[in-house]
């Protein structure tokens, strides 16, 4: 039991700051974050049930976009399904703060696994805040939405059991779509599934005798190499493809092809050698794990030394440069540069959309065959978040009461686009969702998409209104006079494009 020490707060205080200060909400439900959801669907201006975390985080990145304060409730466990966005948003950059409300279960009292929340936001790389039941709830949500705003990053607030001791679950659990849960006898569980322990105990379990076992089986495969020759030299520690980049030369090295977890003759290398420089792609993950073992972390050397970049590809000449000392000012003086892809077959249809866009209609693209888009010469979107993202941005802009586009693949309508242009549909958003069917995952090899008759797959997603254009006949000022028209009529609506003229 934890004792309150000064005034107890707890997920309504939680829930009172988000709507003291943001526009929209937007939650999947779920214990133990179920009953601050249903706090706000109850009582926020601007409320939405997602189908998925991942369509409900993209919403949150449109709305932001648009200029509008909004926040996402949902669990541990859907933290990994929103976790491809959230780090995609979290580089790429959002508008007007987007919280991430996540309920942590450490006891797995509702949840098959125990997940910290905060592991997956050091992988997304965007900050996290955690209340207390002491009175701080308002000022915490207050910094993580100017944090949010100042960085132009989503940010994370993550609620503990402690902040629902003082909540009131009294009310029964209610299905949003057929009324609440008829109770049903617990079937009969064999001995043999998940070990037959209960959720805590699998997760010591997996403490105790799953991960032993997996350094049991790296020792018995041999996979580090060691090889000792000068330790007069600051030895070297690779891990996997890395090693490439050692130098040809006596020093001590060991190259490591599991890296996690690490294993403890990694951590005997770098403990009996004066120094040692981990050369590994392309996080500092082996080094910190060795930081926090090794008997002198001092004598560790590698990106959080800046005896290597702190982040990105290494080179030869790059871990060279590094041996000689570290250089944190040449670090931070690296740029990466890119340039525009070049035209594709779709430069039709995109310089058709970048004249809409250029009328002031917000588009959203993907980062398949529809990035190209975003870049000169079309410059014709705001938002290239992920694959499948494109109509669930839209979705967020459209929720601002404004028009929007969403230039998506057939790939990547199958991907994760049908969950939002769903949402589209059920909520009648005005967005136009411009589907390039070419058949193949274009950007990632020529991989064949399912053969999908997508017509009848979108009508049956409750779209009303379909049009299936062949891009063979098509040319730009045609197709921007076809595009308008589509938008100034009952939205949604799709507009399917295919690069044959005899596609279903």
């Amino acid at each position: 039991m934890v004792e309150s020490v000064g005034p107890m707060e707890c997920c309504t205080h939680v829930a009172q700051a988000l709507l003291a200060d943001l526009s929209h909400v937007a939650a999947v439900v779920g214990s133990p974050i179920s009953h601050l959801a249903e706090t706000l669907a109850t009582e926020a201006d601007s409320f939405a049930w997602a189908l998925n975390e991942k369509s409900a985080v993209e919403s949150a990145v449109g709305m932001s976009a648009a200029g509008r304060r909004s926040c996402v409730v949902i669990k541990h466990n859907g933290l990994s399904v929103a976790l491809d966005s959230l780090l995609n948003a979290s580089l790429h950059g959002t508008g007007a703060a987007l919280v991430v409300v996540v309920g942590d279960d450490p006891g797995a009292e509702s949840s098959t696994s125990v997940q910290d929340s905060r592991s997956l936001a050091q992988t997304a790389r965007i900050p996290v805040f955690e209340p207390t039941f002491l009175g701080d709830t308002r000022r915490v949500v207050e910094a993580a939405i100017e944090a949010s705003e100042r960085c132009r990053i989503p940010v994370l607030i993550r609620v503990t059991p402690a902040m629902h001791l003082g909540c009131d679950r009294s009310r029964d659990r209610v299905d949003l779509l057929r009324g609440p849960f008829p109770r049903r006898s617990t079937p009969r569980i064999d001995a043999h599934v998940a070990h037959g322990l209960t959720k805590m105990g699998r997760v010591q379990h997996h403490r105790l005798v799953t991960l032993p076992t997996v350094l049991e089986v790296i020792a018995e495969k041999d996979l580090s190499d060691e090889v000792c020759k000068d330790c007069s030299q600051t030895a070297m520690i690779a891990v996997g493809a890395a090693a490439r980049y050692l130098p040809d030369d006596d020093r001590c090295r060991m190259v490591v092809r599991a890296s996690w977890p690490v294993t403890d003759d990694v951590v005997a290398f770098a403990d009996r050698h004066p120094s040692t420089m981990v050369v590994e792609e392309s996080a500092s993950v082996t080094e910190e794990a060795l930081r926090i073992r090794a008997q002198q972390p001092s004598r560790l050397q590698g990106r959080l030394s800046h005896h290597l970049p702190p982040d990105g590809s290494l080179t030869s000449e790059i871990v060279a440069k590094g041996l000689i000392g570290p250089s944190p000012t040449a670090w931070r003086d690296q740029e990466s540069k890119t340039g525009s892809p070049p035209p594709g077959r779709y430069d039709t249809v995109f310089r058709a959309v970048a004249r809409l866009h250029d009328t002031g209609v917000f588009v959203a693209t993907d980062v398949g065959s529809s990035v190209r888009l975003c870049y000169p010469p079309h410059n014709g979107a705001e938002v290239a978040l992920a694959l499948g993202s494109a109509i669930g941005v839209a979705n967020g802009v459209a929720r601002t009461r404004r028009r929007a586009i969403g230039v998506i693949g057939d790939f990547g309508l199958l991907h994760t686009g049908i969950q939002p242009l769903i949402e589209a549909a059920a909520a009648q958003l005005p967005v136009l969702a411009v589907v390039l069917a070419n058949g193949v995952q274009a950007q990632t090899g020529g991989q064949p998409v399912p053969d999908v008759d997508f017509h009848r797959l979108i009508s049956a997603c409750g779209v009303p209104h379909v049009e299936q254009w062949p891009l063979a006949c098509m040319d730009s000022d045609a197709t921007f006079a076809r595009l308008s028209r589509v938008l100034r009529g009952a939205l949604p609506a799709v507009v399917l494009i295919t690069d044959k003229p005899s596609s279903r």
